[in-house]
C-alpha cells in the first residue's frame, strides 16, 4: 500500500533468467502516480535460505509510468527461482509479491484475524525489507560520499584552472588589444583596398569604353577595306576588259594597216603598169612594177605631184592613220 492509502498493484509480465548471471523482472505498475521509486530490491526464498538482491544500475532511475512497461535487472547465480517465492520492493512503503500464494488469495485466517505465526512472518518479512532498504541506503550514501569526494576533487581542479585562467587574463587582455590594433589596421587596409578597387573599376570602365570605340573604328576600317578591295577588284576587272579592248583595237588597227599597205601596193603596181604602158607609147623607158617596189619612196612624191588620184589616196591613208592613232590613244 502507498502512504496515501491507495492500493499499489504490480502486474508481472516476465520473470526470467537472462544469461548466466542476471535475473530480469518486467511488468506494469498501477496506483503509483506521484510515487518516487528508489533502487529496487528483490527478496527471493530459496532452499538455501533467503537472498536479498539489489537491482543493477542499467535501468536507473526505474521511474514508473501508470500502466507502462517497467523493467529491473538483478544479479543472480544458479537456477531460475520461482516468482511465487519473491517479493519486489521499490520504495520503503511499496513492497509487492511477484505472484500471490494460496494464503493471500484465501485472505486472513478463520474469523478474519491473522494467526500469530502469520503476524510473525509478516514482521520478519518487514524486518528483512527494512534491512534490505538500510543496506541499499548505506550503499547509496557511500556512492553519494564517493560522488562528493569526486566533486570536491573536481571543484579543486576547477579552482586551480580558474586561478590559472585569472592569471592569464592580463595576457589575454594584451592579446585582445593587439588583436584590436591589428583589426584597425586591417580595416584601414580594407578601406584602402576598396578605394583602389573603385579606381580600378573606373579605369576598367574607361578601358572598356575605349575598347568599344576601337572596335567601332576597326569595324569601320574593315568596311572601308572591304569597299576598297571591291573597288580594286572592279578596277582590275575593268582594266582587264580595257586591255582586251586595246588588244582587240590593235589587232583591228594592224588589220587596217595591212589592208592599207596592201591597197597602196596594189595602187602602186597599177600606177607602175600604167606608167610602163605610157612609156612604151611615148618613147620613155619602161619601168616595171618590181622597180617601183624597190624604190617606193623616190617614186611616190613625184607621182603624188603629177596625179591628183595619188594625192587623194595618200590623204585618205593619212586620215585613216590619224583615226587609228586617236583610237589607240583613247583606248590606252
Amino acid at each position: 500500500m502507498s502512504p496515501g492509502g491507495a492500493r499499489v498493484a504490480f502486474q508481472l509480465d516476465r520473470f526470467e533468467q537472462t544469461g548466466e548471471d542476471r535475473l530480469e523482472v518486467a511488468g506494469r505498475w498501477f496506483g503509483v502516480r506521484g510515487l518516487r521509486f528508489v533502487r529496487p530490491a528483490l527478496t527471493v526464498q530459496t532452499q538455501e535460505g533467503e537472498r536479498s538482491l539489489l537491482a543493477v544500475l542499467e535501468h536507473k532511475p526505474w521511474a514508473a509510468e501508470e500502466g507502462e512497461s517497467w523493467v529491473a535487472a538483478f544479479p543472480w547465480k544458479g537456477d531460475s527461482p520461482d516468482p511465487g517465492q519473491a517479493e519486489l520492493a521499490v520504495a520503503p512503503s511499496v513492497v509487492v509479491p511477484l505472484a500471490e500464494d494460496e494464503k493471500a488469495r484465501r485472505g486472513p485466517g478463520r474469523g478474519g484475524r491473522r494467526t500469530l505465526s502469520e503476524r510473525v512472518d509478516e514482521s520478519e518479512k518487514r524486518r528483512r525489507r527494512l534491512e534490505s532498504e538500510v543496506a541499499w541506503l548505506r550503499e547509496e550514501r557511500e556512492a553519494l560520499l564517493a560522488d562528493k569526494g569526486t566533486a570536491g576533487q573536481e571543484a579543486g581542479r576547477l579552482e586551480a584552472e580558474l586561478a590559472k585562467a585569472q592569471g592569464g587574463v592580463g595576457e589575454m587582455e594584451r592579446e585582445r588589444d593587439e588583436a584590436l590594433r591589428e583589426r584597425d589596421a586591417a580595416v584601414r587596409e580594407r578601406d584602402k583596398a576598396a578605394d583602389e578597387r573603385g579606381a580600378a573599376l573606373k579605369e576598367r570602365d574607361r578601358a572598356r569604353h575605349e575598347l568599344a570605340e576601337m572596335e567601332r573604328e576597326r569595324d569601320q576600317a574593315l568596311a572601308a577595306r572591304d569597299s576598297a578591295i571591291a573597288e580594286f577588284e572592279d578596277a582590275v576587272r575593268e582594266r582587264g576588259e580595257a586591255v582586251q579592248e586595246r588588244d582587240r583595237a590593235r589587232s583591228e588597227r594592224d588589220a587596217l594597216v595591212a589592208e592599207r599597205n596592201e591597197a597602196i601596193e596594189e595602187r602602186l603596181r597599177a600606177l607602175a603598169e600604167r606608167d610602163a604602158a605610157l612609156g612604151r607609147g611615148s618613147g620613155f623607158p619602161a619601168v616595171s612594177a618590181a622597180d617601183l617596189e624597190r624604190q617606193p619612196h623616190s617614186r611616190l612624191p613625184a607621182m603624188g605631184r603629177a596625179d591628183p588620184i595619188v594625192r587623194a589616196i595618200a590623204a585618205g591613208a593619212l586620215i585613216t592613220l590619224l583615226l587609228v592613232v586617236l583610237l589607240l590613244l583613247k583606248v590606252v
